[in-house]
């Protein structure tokens, strides 16, 4: 049998050295929670134009793969529409097919033969040709070019963590309607065809496992299957353990060690007021919108706001928050840093090593003398507000709304590892992926930042005891009888509120799931797991396009894309809510209250898949809002598939996903234009190709948005929206 590199490649799929991915052909035994520790060379790896390979390092301390892994195969004969359909694959269109009898691709738990939902599709980025200065290109519009079209199958609902699963094709067929004969490197072991190779024959008993499990749990013909294999799921302490580990020594460092009894105990951070900027007519504490952050090192450039208006906020505040805990091997944890380990893969910070934290915070205009019911100052309810895509903490004006409708303030400070300060580590990853770990280490960083930046501002001692966050009855910050916007009224058992849009959204998932000062957060327009996200949107043309530094310029073999953004999946899963999904709402982390999120879904989102959103309710547990979208709109025949449906509002139930509907194609709304369904294949839903326009603002405008926002976050209640039925946006009001 033709075996190439049979010590670092499995020779199930002879295409890449990696497929299928993942797989437990490349872990070894450990002594880890799941008994086994990732081993995958890096001359395994895919490779840049330079010939570099990803370096596997940090990857290799996983004791197993992502929650959310794509799974990727190269099947001859299996590569067209044609061929999918005839093999009989579960559709994304129909996911409740992922069940039946007969199904060509299966995914079971080992330990007890369950079904995992799934979906299967083809990668359809070869034979799809973007949109150029000449041509809007198109989907399948290179179809001669399947060389580099890969089977991918995704969890509809995350594995579950340090869960064996086996992966099984069967009965496939080709464009023709023929048999796809299976591969020489699983037929030896399905036929029991004996070999005289050391690599085939001391797999041969794993192998009989495998096959044997599918036959006697999951009810499979031995003779049908094509291949199959297993992994294992990385265990909670692997993905989420580092970030943990921060987070209680960053507490424990004011004071608080119980951080799952809702009850603040200890300092607050330090705070720094380095600049206001106010409206007329509030009587400035100083002229201008300056930010003057003295000599306090490590903070980025940051350009003052603009001066408000005073319809919906007051004052923006700037800040820093001084001396917090650097856990990464740089002074003061600036772009590029990243952790340093021990021998025993343990994270080493430099002792004594802090940062300085940034931060913006927005004053509604409800807080005023008179602005609520002709009353005194109105404090209000803190909450934290989460940036878009390599942003910053400058769009806080994006909480406006929410703000002045729910009588709150919200700070904002950047997404450290994924800002606009850390793109040169982002252009420097995309040449070559071996540094994308500075980006998933800088992220973990930035969570810990967050949770500090609320923990600042429940304490009495924090925010609300400076004077920029003041006021009288006359408007005056500097009197006597000046009182805090900030209400701190509840302290030690005041509670935080967390808003996140986009990055936001998705990020903000695995904030939600850390920390002990939220009780709910509002999760728009989200999604997660960036491995599934990046394909789906219009976005990543921003970078994977780039000349001589984006993606494509740099990993130019297609085929090997799939495994390559599944390998930094691995390590993305460290700081997004991929990672923390399982443990967001009601079965919390160690040492952290349970939490519930309310999901604001923009249909046809061009920038974060709707599907994604659609695989993080599944795995939190949430509900859906009932009716969610007019008969024929969405793309699954049976929509929602394992999502309950809520249609009793108002809904005080736990977690909740909302669609807003901005349109179809042709209507013009008060935001933009309609929008199309989704594509159900893996490339984003461009406007070029007649998916209208893009929704991903819309939810944020919408006033049942921004009402079932508020009245979330204050109560947990989720209010119908005002049509009494479905959920529009962009000014659409139904069909």
């Amino acid at each position: 049998m033709p075996l190439e590199n049979p010590d670092r490649c499995d020779f199930l799929d002879n295409s890449v050295c990696l497929q299928p991915f993942p797989n437990d052909y490349f872990t070894v035994d450990a002594d880890t929670p799941t008994g086994r520790k990732l081993d995958i060379q890096r001359e395994s790896a895919p490779a840049n134009t330079l010939g570099v390979h990803v370096d596997t390092t940090d990857i290799n301390r996983g004791d197993g793969f992502s929650p959310g892994n794509l799974i990727t195969i190269k099947v001859p004969g299996l590569e067209t529409p044609a061929a999918f359909e005839n093999s009989g694959l579960v559709p994304i269109t129909d996911l409740h097919r992922y069940d039946d009898p007969e199904q060509a691709a299966i995914v079971i738990d080992a330990a007890t033969g369950e079904r995992q939902p799934i979906w299967a599709e083809l990668d359809s980025n070869p034979t799809t040709v973007d949109p150029t200065d000449d041509s809007p290109g198109g989907v399948n519009t290179d179809p001669d070019n399947t060389g580099p079209v890969n089977l991918i199958i995704r969890p509809a609902r995350n594995f579950e963590y340090g869960h064996r699963y086996i992966v099984a094709l069967r009965n496939l067929r080709d464009a023709d309607d023929q048999p796809i004969e299976a591969p020489i490197g699983f037929r030896v072991y399905r036929d029991g065809l004996p070999t005289e190779q050391e690599a085939v024959e001391s797999r041969r008993p794993h192998m009989e496992s495998i096959i044997d499990d599918l036959v006697e749990k999951a009810g499979v013909d031995r003779p049908s299957l094509y291949t199959a294999w297993d992994f294992t799921v990385a265990s909670q302490q692997s993905v989420t353990g580092r970030a943990l580990e921060m987070r209680d020594d960053a507490f424990e460092s004011l004071g608080d060690t119980d951080l799952a009894d809702r009850v603040i105990q200890g300092d607050s951070p330090n705070v720094v007021i380095t600049g206001t900027c106010d409206a007329e007519p509030l009587l400035p504490i100083q002229l201008g919108c300056e930010v003057d952050t003295g000599d306090i090192p490590g903070l980025p450039v940051l350009a003052p706001p603009s001066q408000p208006d005073g319809s919906q906020v007051i004052r923006y505040v700037d800040g820093v928050l001084t001396g917090i805990p650097c856990y990464l091997d740089l002074p003061l944890c600036i772009p590029g840093s990243k952790f340093a380990f021990n021998s025993e893969d343990e994270i080493t910070p430099i002792p004594g090593n802090t940062m300085n934290v940034p931060f913006r915070c927005a004053i509604p205009r409800s807080t005023q003398p008179g602005a609520i019911n002709n009353s005194p100052v109105s404090p209000a309810t803190p909450g934290i507000y989460g940036h878009g895509l390599l942003g910053s903490l400058d769009q806080i004006n994006a909480a406006n709304s929410t703000a002045n409708a729910g009588n709150s303030i919200w700070c904002a400070t950047n997404w450290d590892g994924f800002s606009s300060y850390d793109i040169p580590t982002v252009l420097t990853a995309l040449t070559d992926m071996s540094n994308f770990n500075k980006l998933a280490d800088r992220m973990q960083q930035g969570l810990v930042n967050f949770m500090m930046l609320g923990r600042a501002m429940l304490h009495p001692e924090g925010l609300a005891s400076k004077s920029a966050f003041k006021l009288d009855t006359d408007n005056n910050p500097l009197t006597d009888n000046s009182v805090s916007v900030i209400d701190t009224s509840g302290f030690p058992n005041n509670r935080l509120k967390y808003l996140g849009i986009s990055q936001g959204g998705i990020m903000g998932g695995a904030l939600i799931a850390l920390t002990p000062d939220a009780d709910r957060g509002v999760l728009d327009v989200p999604g997660m797991n960036y491995s599934t996200l990046l394909r789906r949107s219009v976005d990543s043309d921003n970078y994977f396009k780039l000349p001589l530094v984006g993606l494509y310029a740099n990993y130019t073999d297609k085929s090997e894309l799939p495994v390559l953004l599944s390998l930094v999946q691995l390590l993305w899963d460290r700081g997004e809510a991929n990672g923390y999904a399982l443990n967001m709402t009601d079965d919390p982390l160690p040492n952290t209250p349970p939490h519930d999120v309310l999901m604001r879904v923009a249909f046809g989102d061009h920038q974060v898949s709707n599907a994604a959103a659609e695989v993080e309710a599944r795995t939190i547990g949430a509900g859906v809002y009932s009716p969610g979208l007019h008969p024929g709109r969405h793309w699954d025949s049976d929509p929602f598939m394992g999502i309950p449906k809520i249609g009793d509002f108002p809904f005080s139930g736990g977690s909740l996903m909302v669609y807003y509907d901005g349109g179809p194609v042709g209507y013009d709304g008060t935001k933009g234009p309609g929008t199309a369904t989704p594509p159900t294949q893996n490339v984003p839903p461009r406007t070029e190709w007649g998916y209208g326009g893009d929704p991903h603002s819309y939810p944020r405008a919408s006033a049942d948005a921004i009402t079932q926002g508020v009245s979330f976050l204050d109560t947990g209640a989720i209010p119908a929206c005002s049509t009494g039925g479905y959920c529009y946006a962009n000014g659409w009001t139904g069909p």
